[in-house]
């Protein structure tokens, strides 16, 4: 049997209950992109550029193809980093105080339009969200990128909030203290 995870013991959820939540964040179709302004001479702005786009999830990150027409990806090539952030439908959380949300950083990999799983990655955009990947496949302004998670916030409820790590979202600690 298992030993049970300090965050196990202090939260009251069992490892598989996060994990399963955490499992239904990343099977959501869009996420909500915030990166510092990459001002001309180099220095990050103070206001963050907000972006959404669909991504798919591999065990290696979460892949985006948006176009650098928006700021938010221009200044994301430029930066290489963001945050971004997963969150459950309003009308499907029972307290809008606690939408079970998913909080996280990021390192961005651009993948090149030469690199050997691009074509996979637009067949598996194509599997998740449609055919539309197919008419902009080829749009020279769209990147792929690989956003690489570096750590997060988990939050599933009043006093059920969780620090996670990696690009496996693992669960590192109970977050019960300010």
């Amino acid at each position: 049997m298992k030993e049970t995870a300090k965050f196990e013991s202090s939260s009251g959820l069992s490892r598989q209950k996060i994990e399963t939540a955490l499992k239904a964040l990343l099977a959501l179709r869009t996420l909500v992109l915030a990166v510092g302004n990459a001002q001309n001479d180099g220095e990050v702005g103070t206001v963050p550029e907000i972006g959404v786009s669909p991504f798919i999830w591999r065990n290696d990150g979460l892949y985006i193809y948006t176009s650098r027409l928006s700021q938010h990806v221009r200044d994301l090539i430029e930066l290489g980093e963001a945050g971004c952030l997963l969150c459950a439908d309003e009308a499907d959380s029972q307290n809008i105080w606690v939408r079970c949300r998913l909080k996280f950083t990021v390192k961005a990999v651009e993948v090149s339009r030469y690199d050997p799983i691009f074509d996979d990655l637009c067949s598996e955009f194509t599997t998740a969200h449609g055919p539309t990947m197919g008419l902009i496949r080829n749009f020279t302004d769209f990147h792929m990128f690989r956003l690489v998670p570096v750590d997060g916030v988990l939050v599933l409820g009043f006093a059920k909030a969780f620090r996670v790590s990696g690009p496996a979202f693992d669960i590192v600690a109970h977050l019960s203290e300010a």
